[in-house]
């Protein structure tokens, strides 16, 4: 299995993922937090941000933005995930989220052909246990021609099992996740 798996061991992200997995808080805030801090790590390494120069008379300031050439699409089941990415638009104006369920429908599939190959992508699933992803992932690649280098999945926990069908399927594929089941 030659998966690229990233096992994020922030401090706050194991508190926070401890009581998700054993049940012992049921807000709806954890899973905010827990989204937050998890797509936080995994697009800080994709995100990119140019320095703006603005000379003043007697100083000059410097204003970082986003670079607008970079586009983020989050496919998503919005039902399962709505809290984890409640806030994310607000920080990242450029983000595009796509609601993405059981199957593939000719909605998503129109959806996908607007995507630009250079786009970066990122698969959030609470519990990565469907097949489905792959199926999504084979869409992505087959529609849009997005090399994997430009996908992600982002995940609180996953099963061994489907990661050792994507560590088949799709070697290169980069996975971060807090619990491997």
């Amino acid at each position: 299995m030659p998966l690229n798996i990233y096992i994020i061991s922030h401090p706050i992200i194991k508190l926070l993922t401890n009581s998700f997995i054993n049940n012992t808080i049921q807000y709806e805030y954890t899973y905010k937090y827990i989204g937050f801090i998890l797509i936080y790590e995994i697009l800080r390494k994709y995100i990119k941000i140019k320095q703006i120069h603005i000379k003043c008379i007697y100083y000059t300031q410097i204003i970082n933005i986003l670079d607008k050439s970079e586009t983020y699409y989050i496919f998503t089941d919005l039902v399962n995930t709505y809290h984890m990415i409640t806030d994310i638009k607000i920080l990242l104006p450029n983000i595009k989220i796509i609601n993405f369920e059981e199957k593939i429908n000719l909605s998503l599939k129109e959806k996908i052909k607007n995507i630009n190959r250079n786009n970066n992508i990122l698969i959030l699933e609470m519990n990565l246990n469907k097949y489905s992803t792959i199926e999504l992932i084979t869409q992505l690649q087959k529609e849009a021609d997005i090399s994997l280098n430009k996908i992600t999945i982002g995940c609180i926990k996953c099963n061994n099992d489907i990661l050792e069908k994507l560590g088949i399927q799709y070697p290169k594929l980069n996975i971060y996740t807090t619990q491997i089941i």
